[in-house]
Order: C-alpha cells, then structure tokens, then sequence
C-alpha cells in the first residue's frame, strides 16, 4: 500500500465528515471477536477449490483513519478517502492466506490462477472475492500502554470488511453460489510488524473463515460419498431390465428426444421400457413436469421423478409409446475409442444431430468420474447420450468448454454407471 500517497491524495484532516465513514465512527472501531475455525466433517468429501483473485470496489469516501508518527511526521486522526490506486494487495499473500484456512478446515485447494475464472483450470470451482465495504483505523508508534524500553514501530489498530465471494464451476460454467460475510481483525496492542496492509489481509482471514462456516458454501463444495442430493441413500432402487436395440446408431436416435423444462431445453434418452428417460438435473431445474419431442415428432408429456444435482441427473416418466430403450454399457472408456452424441445444438430444427468423436480422457472433478471427449456437442447437447460404435450408452453429455466463446473440443459427460447409482438405478443387462 502507498500510506504516503494516500496521505498526499486525502490531504487534509477531515473532522464531522457528513460522508462515509466519519472520525468518532473510525476512532471507535472495533472488529467483532474473531471466528472460529469450522473444519468439514471427516465423512464428507469437497470439491476442489482454487482461489483466483481479491477486488475492491469501495466508494471514494473517507474510509480508514491513520495516528502517529510515519517517516518523520506525525498524523493525529486523519482521514483517508478511498481512492482506487491507493491500495496495492498482493494477490499472492491473500491467496495463501485463503489456502492457509481452506488446508485447516479439510477444504481441498488447487494453488492460484492470476486471472478470476480463467478458462485454463482444472479445479471443480473458482473462488473469488470481492470487499465491498472497508474501514479501518492504522496507529503507527502509538504507545502501547506497556512498560517498554522504545516505542514500537509495528502498526496496530482495527480493520472491518465486508466481503462478496463467488463460487464459479468451470464445468456448469456458471457462478453456483454468492456468499456475504463480514470479518474483522483487532491488532494486539503492541501491533504487527511490516506493513500495515497486514491488518487487512487478517481481516480478510477471518472473513474466509466465516465463508468456511457458511451453510451455502458447505452445501455447494461438499456432498455425501456416492450421494449428491441423496436419492441413492433415501429412495427404492429402479431395476431396468435389458434393453434389445439392433446396435444401429441410425435407430438410436429415435430414443432421444428434446426436452422442454421452464423457458429453455436439453436432450433426453429412454432407458426402459417402462418409460424411463434420463436427462440432465440442469435442463429440468426445478419443474415437476416436461415436455418430450421424440425423433418422429411425437410429443409426451412426462414427470421428474428423481434428480441429483450434485451429479446433475434426472429421470424423466413418460409413455415410451413402443420405443426401445437404448442399451447401456458400464465400465471405463477406452482412451481413443471412437464415440458418438446425439442430441438438439443450439435450435430444435437441428434435432437429433449426430456427432463423432473419439474418448480424449477420463477425468475425476471434486470425486466425481467424467468421461473427455472431442465429440461436437454445444447448447441443446445435454441430457443426450454418448455412445460407443454399437450404440450402447457410455454416458450423458453435462458441459464443455469454449473460452472466449469458441468451441475447443474439451466436452465432458457423465459415466452412465455413476449416473444410475446417483438416481439409484439398477441395470440388469
């Protein structure tokens, strides 16, 4: 931070201020006592998490107080106001900060990324920060009220912040969670050695540890081992009993269907007879009942009747009206192989668009099973499935990457294993 700058550009002592923070507020600030560290339960798993950046977006108005003696001069409750250049965080120090009590409350981290969301990461979420509102009061050489032999030259004084973080999934490419906390730091009073943006990055500590405690943030990077919203654990398992299909890709089409759910759609596909088509948790969202157009123009109408967020599944009841399921095929991805989607890009004139690709990888995100692939798939694309040459489905399409709005061929789908045992489906094939 450049103290002597901020002085130069504040200027004056500003008494009775009728803006922003005023000087009897600042000379009483105090930071509420600090949080307690709240470490995630042993039996719960988290995501992956990778802190990315620090911004600050406060008004240009009197927000810090500054006392005692700086290089030769003395200060005696000057107001500083906010102006952007003034501070200077290191995005390294607060960054290790944030991993320092994300590692002590068993918060698995993935390092920094320089830039906020970068494409680039393979972490489960991006976490950022935003301080929204700021004061503090800085005393440099202010005495100590202890017997000492020289006065100290540590900085002491009091920092409360308010802060806006923001959880972003690369995958669902969407921020999935905002969280509000308020943190703070009292200095001891012989104060803290080094600069005085220590106060801050301590306050900013005790606000990460708010963060931790928060319901929203353990609801979003942890989940039950095997479980996401726990339709496995609390529902009646569905066995879907095999499925004859005449291994033609051709035909395989016509057991997807676009999905319609609010204002938007995905892809579906039927796994039973019975009438069972598995989707996206995504394309359905909150809706208890869709829409289905299958391959021939046929509509029917059809109920959620399980979903996952966590491992973003569902199931869809409808009237199969004599369709044969597709056949499903467990078991890892061969790297290479060659595999197929079917599903509506981008517009419903492009129904049942099939693509070719090959298997790129299998990956593992915040401990979940995905299968890589290059295959073409875009909006419109999920919920459909990914098969092998002989029409079998190895998973459903769930996202892909396309930094700066350009498709890469870096597209993920969901085991069709991990997807059953989340919705609690059994296949007997």
């Amino acid at each position: 931070m450049r103290w002597l700058g901020w002085i130069a550009l504040s200027g004056v002592l500003l008494c009775g201020s009728a803006w922003g923070a005023d000087q009897r507020s600042l000379q009483a600030l105090t930071a509420p006592a600090p949080a307690t560290l709240s470490p995630l339960p042993a039996e719960a798993r988290a995501q992956s998490i990778k802190f990315v950046r620090a911004a600050f977006q406060l008004k240009p108005e009197p927000w810090a107080m500054l006392e005692g003696e700086l290089d030769g001069r003395s200060y005696s409750e000057t107001l500083l106001v906010w102006e952007e250049r003034q501070i200077d965080i290191d995005q390294a120090v607060v960054s290790q900060v944030v991993a320092d009590e994300m590692s002590a409350a068993h918060v698995p981290t993935d390092g920094a990324s320089p830039s906020m969301f970068s494409q680039s990461t393979g972490s489960n979420l991006l976490l950022g920060v935003t301080v929204t509102s700021m004061n503090g009061r800085f005393c440099r050489a202010c005495p100590t009220g202890l017997l000492t032999s020289a006065p100290t030259t540590n900085w002491a004084g009091a920092v409360v912040l308010d802060a806006r973080w923001e959880l972003y999934s690369p995958l669902d490419r969407k921020v999935v969670a905002t969280i509000e906390t308020r943190g703070g730091y009292n200095s001891p009073k012989v104060g803290l050695a080094g600069a005085p943006e220590r106060l801050i990055y301590e306050a900013l500590r005790d606000a990460t540890r708010r963060l931790i405690a928060s319901d929203d943030f353990r609801r979003v990077v942890t989940a039950q081992a095997g479980n996401g919203d726990g339709a496995s654990a609390k529902q009646t398992a569905i066995v879907l009993p095999p499925a004859k299909t005449s291994g033609s890709l051709a035909e395989a089409s016509s057991s997807v269907a676009i999905v319609f759910a609010g204002g938007g759609s995905g892809s579906g596909f039927l796994i039973s007879k019975e009438g069972y088509v598995l989707t996206n948790q995504h394309v359905v969202g909150d809706a208890k009942s869709v829409k289905l157009k299958w391959a021939n123009g046929e509509e029917t109408l059809g109920d959620v009747v399980r979903s996952d967020s966590r491992r973003d599944v569902a199931l869809i009841k409808t009237d199969s009206n004599g369709r044969l399921p597709l056949a499903l095929r467990a078991g890892a991805t061969q790297l290479g192989e060659s595999v197929f989607a079917i599903g509506t890009p981008l517009d419903d004139q492009l129904q049942n668009t099939l693509t070719k690709g090959i298997v790129s990888a299998n990956r593992v995100y915040g401990g979940q099973p995905f299968i890589q692939s290059d295959v073409a798939v875009t909006h419109g694309n999920s919920g459909g499935p990914l098969l092998d040459e002989k029409g079998r489905v190895l998973g459903l399409t769930v996202s892909g990457r396309a930094p700066d709005g350009a498709p890469v061929g870096l597209n993920f789908f969901i085991p069709i294993d991990d997807a059953l045992r989340a919705l609690a489906l059994k296949s007997a094939g």
